[in-house]
């Protein structure tokens, strides 16, 4: 009787142990590094990215999962630490931004105990506006930037990597000023859609 009963503890507890490692190996962290004042609702693009990112991995596997209003703080002050420091979206191209390299990547990915890391690196372009017919609307129109990467602690190298360009516009009325806030979400909900179309590439990277 007393080795039924050690045999089932021992196989219970290998079981909580490959089911405890299998968690821990499945957790992934996301990172959505963007310069400084790009969206003036970041929660709202919070929620955007991450509705995206569970349409694309659905009920594929179990992810233990580290969100970017988490990763948020740290990744800043990383940046700070060294000297990684963006400016403003719009000043992309003038010496004002720092990208991250592969030792970031894997020093982020292991500060976080992930097994992968969810990348996604948002920019824009300088707002351009448009008068219409006999100044009755006015439109401001701009390009979001998504850079999208996977990198993997265990591979300590990239398993997907994309970049997305879409342009969104704002468009008023007589004298109302077009929103840099609903042009900048417009071209974020679309490079958020094409890069929903990689679901199958991005389940896969996820298990390198």
């Amino acid at each position: 009787m007393l080795k039924k009963i050690f045999l089932i503890l021992c196989t219970t507890i290998g079981i909580l142990f490959i089911a405890n490692s299998q968690a821990c190996a499945a957790e992934v962290v996301i990172v959505l590094d963007a310069p400084i004042g790009t969206f003036s609702e970041p929660e709202r693009v919070y929620q955007m990215v991450e509705e995206s990112l569970k349409e694309i991995l659905g009920e594929y596997r179990s992810y233990e999962i580290v969100p970017p209003n988490e990763t948020e703080n740290y990744v800043r002050l990383y940046r700070e630490e060294h000297d990684l420091i963006f400016s403003t979206g719009a000043e992309e191209g003038k010496e004002t931004e720092h990208y991250l390299k592969k030792a970031d990547f894997d020093n982020i990915c292991k500060h976080f105990k992930g097994k992968h890391l969810i990348y996604i690196r948002f920019t824009s372009t300088v707002p351009r506006y448009v008068i219409g017919y006999n100044l009755l609307y006015t439109s401001q129109k701009t390009n979001v930037v998504m850079d999208f990467r996977i990198w993997s602690n265990r591979k300590k190298d990239f398993t997907y990597m994309k970049r997305l360009t879409a342009k969104g516009s704002s468009t008023t009325v007589l004298d109302f000023f077009p929103s840099t806030s609903r042009s900048l979400k417009k071209g974020l909900k679309k490079v958020l859609r094409d890069i929903e179309n990689d679901e199958a590439e991005i389940r896969i990277a996820l298990t390198k």
